[in-house]
């Protein structure tokens, strides 16, 4: 977490359940649906900085905000509506692509350079919606094209409400070749700490650019990552050993 909490402006927000630490070795080895992704071959990115002000103005337990990118609307006026995840018999549209610096959900105490949560969700009722996270583990190595221009690109704009697009986007090239995970119920790692949120810790991680991952933590020089929370008596299941 990047800055100190502070009692009296935090006390509104309730306590955050995610990220968490995981530990391979303690988690429950299930028969769990895959995850199956349907993206476009390439779509083209609308990015923008977000500051912590927008989620909890006045909380400091906060952290220091994050650069999200966007399916930019085409013609049609669609965005998120072709990139979808689907879990057993519930389907996700994609809400957006963000990173964290250094990772927030960390493997055996270990933290990774970079964090990348893919948010989706569903409509359960009118109005009300599931949340699901696909996390993904990014450390330096071979450059990713897509990947890499999506960070490159990363700025905190002087306008708010500015934006930048960054084109030709391969979806399917920001997750690794074998999308097994582990699983877990909790919250988005940003005040209010929304609970009820599905998250998928990827087991694989994705490489990019040692130039990319720089570059985006210059954006943030003090990082944008909140600390591992308690597990408590909730359980992480895992599917990285299929056998179907």
């Amino acid at each position: 977490m990047s800055q100190t909490a502070s009692s009296s402006s935090a006390d509104h927000c309730p306590p955050p359940q995610s990220p968490v630490d995981i530990r391979p070795q303690d988690t429950d080895c299930s028969a769990l649906p895959p995850l199956r992704f349907r993206h476009p071959t390439r779509l083209d990115m609308e990015l923008h900085y977000e500051g912590p002000e927008h989620h909890c103005p006045g909380c400091t337990r906060d952290n220091e905000g994050t650069v999200k990118a966007v399916p930019a609307r085409g013609e049609s006026g669609e965005s998120g509506e072709k990139c979808l995840l689907s879990v057993g018999d519930d389907t996700y549209r994609l809400v957006d692509v963000h990173w964290h610096t250094p990772s927030e959900h960390t493997v055996g105490g270990v933290a990774f350079p970079l964090e990348q949560h893919m948010k989706y969700r569903r409509e359960v009722a009118q109005g009300k919606f599931e949340y699901t996270v696909v996390a993904v583990l990014v450390h330096p190595g071979q450059a990713n094209d897509s990947l890499d221009q999506l960070l490159s690109s990363a700025r905190q704009a002087e306008d708010p409400e500015g934006s930048w697009e960054v084109p030709d986007v391969q979806l399917d090239t920001l997750l690794p070749s074998c999308t097994e995970s582990h699983r877990y119920l909790g919250s988005t790692t940003v005040c209010p700490y929304t609970p009820g949120v599905r998250w998928n810790v990827l087991t694989h991680p994705v490489q990019a650019s040692a130039a990319a991952l720089e570059h985006y933590r210059e954006v943030f020089p003090k990082g944008n990552a909140l600390e591992a929370q308690p597990l408590g008596d909730r359980r992480i299941v895992s599917d990285r050993h299929r056998w179907w």
